[in-house]
């Protein structure tokens, strides 16, 4: 029987044998090795080949696997041999790496360098590296040629833990003049707003400050939206009502970023961004205005109705484009007319309130009995656009009046500040 036969079909003597006779050769047995793996009609599955490659002959494999990556063209097998080039764990030949010529060899030695050495989620730094050393040669990286490096490198630094935080604060004082722009982003997304120098946070601020001047809106779709909708464009009243403090300018692009970061890897409650007066209307967006969210549902159900109160009408909306449901919450002159919740869920006849609007009726007609189920799952952004403005609508021509802001809602006093990262501006 062949080897590699052997190695997919074999039984349990037969394919120990194979990996045995396979890697006997040490260095000569590499090549024949990776010829398999770049082969896509092999029986063999890629993982038994990797599983050789990089626990039975590492010391004769890891220059032939370098080679062979800066060697090839095409994708498939570039993504096979980078996957087993970041997986040996060797950090100082992966320092060296980071000067190859080719580009695939960088970003695959950094993207070894942040299996072996990140500290995210609470894991122990690796105690065989320096990591000052380490930190030291990839920041130069940050501008490197090819953009899929230093994003790569980016993506890295944030890994290493605060040790990364004074180099690159020395860069920002210092230069080379080419590296500000990426180590504010990598102090940002490292340490949110605290790691910035005060000069870094008054910049940030002039700058947001500036974009305001010429901002146009534009869709802010953050896959799991939710939002308060109240008429006119009283940023202020609608601010005191909510009980939100720490206001800060934000351009649209800024409050889609800071919803995006808020709405996914769990819910944060502590953080919102209220739109300037968009077609008559003014939106609150964040995970905390959620009208059928289990933790936020009765307090959400209580300020709008207050604000129904002050402003004749308030209305909430939850919508998760992945499949994760609809939920709407309409008040008028302190009622509250309708809540209901569509997320195939069990649980959703409980925050049903007050009887169907005239839209749903008329979707239901539309969709039948049946197929209801599946159709008001999707049905948050549709009644938005007709009962006030949907956030999904906003564009270059949509009728602004004001700017934006970013504050920090009751949640936070309670719970401490949200976490924040590098931001699109």
């Amino acid at each position: 029987m062949d080897l590699f036969e052997a190695l997919a079909t074999g039984d349990g003597y037969e394919r120990e044998a194979a990996r045995v006779r396979l890697t006997a050769g040490g260095r000569t047995a590499v090549r024949p090795l990776l010829d398999e793996l770049l082969n896509v009609n092999s029986p063999v599955k890629p993982w038994e080949l990797e599983r050789l490659l990089l626990k039975w002959i590492p010391e004769h494999a890891y220059d032939e696997v370098l080679t062979a990556l800066a060697a090839t063209r095409d994708e498939e097998s570039r993504r096979r041999l980078s996957r087993v080039f970041s997986s040996f764990g060797t950090v100082d030949r992966y320092i060296e790496a980071l000067s190859h010529p080719a580009a695939s060899v960088r970003q695959s030695a950094a993207y070894g360098i942040q299996s072996a050495c990140s500290v995210d989620f609470g894991r122990e730094p690796n105690p065989d590296v320096d990591y000052a050393v380490l930190i030291d040669t990839l920041i130069p990286l940050l501008t490197d040629p090819d953009p899929e490096v230093a994003q790569r490198v980016m993506w890295v630094l944030t890994m290493l833990g605060p040790g990364a935080l004074e180099p690159l604060r020395r860069v920002r004082e210092q230069g080379p003049g080419r590296l500000r722009a990426p180590a504010l982003s990598v102090l940002a997304a490292l340490g949110g707003e605290e790691a910035l120098s005060a000069a870094d946070r008054a910049a940030v601020d002039r700058l947001i400050r500036i974009k305001l001047l010429d901002d146009r809106p534009r869709s802010l779709d953050v896959c799991f939206t939710s939002w308060i909708a109240v008429p006119g464009g009283d940023q202020r009243g609608i601010a005191e009502l909510l009980g939100l403090y720490e206001a800060r300018p934000a351009t649209f692009e800024l409050g889609l970023e800071v919803g995006a970061h808020d709405s996914h890897d769990g819910a944060e409650y502590g953080r919102v961004y209220v739109t300037p007066e968009v077609d008559g209307w003014t939106l609150v967006l964040g995970p905390w205005c959620s009208p059928t969210d289990e933790e936020r549902a009765e307090e959400v159900l209580r300020v709008v109705t207050e604000l129904s109160s002050r402003y004749g009408r308030a209305h909430a909306y939850y919508f998760g484009e992945q499949g994760g449901g609809s939920g709407w919450l309409i008040a008028e002159n302190g009622t509250v007319v309708r809540r209901c919740r569509g997320t195939w869920s069990d649980k959703d006849a409980a925050y049903g309130l007050g009887d169907p609007l005239p839209e749903e009726r008329a979707a239901f007609e539309e969709s039948g009995e049946e197929e209801w189920a599946d159709f008001a799952p999707y049905l948050a952004p549709e009644l938005a656009a007709a009962l006030a403005v949907s956030p999904f609508d906003l564009g270059p021509d949509t009728a602004v009046r004001g700017a934006g802001f970013v504050a920090l809602t009751p949640y936070a006093r309670e719970h401490g500040r949200p976490s924040s990262g590098a931001y699109a501006i």
